[in-house]
């Protein structure tokens, strides 16, 4: 049977079209985890990263992520953004590389799950496996930020022993004469960590090296954490306006009663002219010898 060329090139045609299109989708499956978007990847990279971190921007309090897919092993950056304070722990070197290269800012860890792990990898450009979304979620511990307050200034104790924030912190809530100062203030913190969750992360850990040894063996729960931070969130919308002014009246009711001191001390070693004073004491001073 005679085939002519005329009808069986345009179907061969036809054919590779098809094959091309079912491919394509295939391999872009392969790259890209099912579930995952660069959308869902921007969403969670604008919540939890932009505090510290850029794309093209340049370098924040953390580095610049702009082709961190080509700097960095896939394999790695899944081990970094689920526990950087395991590997620094660990002793890897490019994790106390970054470490030393940013002043010893330590990237919290903000307790991701394996598919928003994979999401913000696919927005930064990095191909990696598909991880089974987890079968069931965990309870969510929701913030209360009275108990959060209690919490900060040690009106309430913590569960692990630890000592409270404003033993070094501050905040503009609190009023004068306000927390301690060894601490940065927290009333912004919020926002620089990229949300109540991104500090969440952060408290859970408490990596920066100063507080380690504080409360490594002090760790907070779930529910001060969320506490905490529910209490942080609301400082940046309801910071006391008047700190200045309540600090300012502090300050001149304490030299206030400071002047009023060393006046009456002054009145009462005035109270009797010298030449008086001195034939007042012999006399008594006489009636006792008597």
């Amino acid at each position: 049977m005679n085939i002519s060329w005329r009808w069986l090139a345009p179907g061969l045609l036809f054919l590779g079209l098809l094959l091309g299109l079912l491919l394509v989708p295939a391999q872009a499956a392969h790259a890209t985890p099912p579930g995952q978007t660069a959308e869902e990847g921007e969403a969670l990279f604008q919540k939890y990263c932009t505090g510290c971190h850029t794309i093209g921007g340049g370098d924040l309090a953390g580095p610049d992520l702009l082709g961190v897919a080509d700097k960095r092993d896939p394999d790695w950056l899944e081990h970094w953004l689920a526990g950087p304070d395991v590997m620094i722990a660990q002793g890897d070197p490019i994790a106390l590389e970054l470490v030393a290269q940013h002043n010893g800012v330590v990237m919290p860890n903000q307790n991701l799950s394996l598919t928003e792990i994979d999401a913000l990898l696919v927005y930064l450009g990095v191909a990696v496996a598909a991880h089974p979304a987890p079968q069931s979620e965990q309870a969510v511990v929701v913030g209360r930020p009275q108990e959060g307050r209690a919490l900060f200034t040690g009106t309430q104790e913590l569960a692990g022993g630890g000592p409270a924030c404003i033993a070094c912190h501050d905040t503009r809530d609190l009023g004068a004469p306000g927390g301690g100062i060894l601490g940065p203030d927290l009333t912004q913190v919020v926002q620089r960590y990229g949300g109540e969750a991104g500090l969440r992360g952060t408290l859970n850990t408490i990596a920066f090296p100063s507080m380690v040894p504080i409360y490594q063996n002090r760790p907070l729960s779930p529910q001060e954490q969320a506490d905490l931070a529910a209490y942080l969130a609301q400082t940046q919308i309801q910071a006391a306006p008047n700190r200045d002014l309540r600090s300012l009246v502090v300050y001149l009711l304490a030299f206030g009663a400071m002047d009023v001191l060393v006046v009456g001390l002054f009145l009462w070693q005035r109270r009797l002219p010298h030449h008086r004073r001195l034939p007042l004491a012999r006399r008594i001073g006489s009636s006792k010898t008597e």
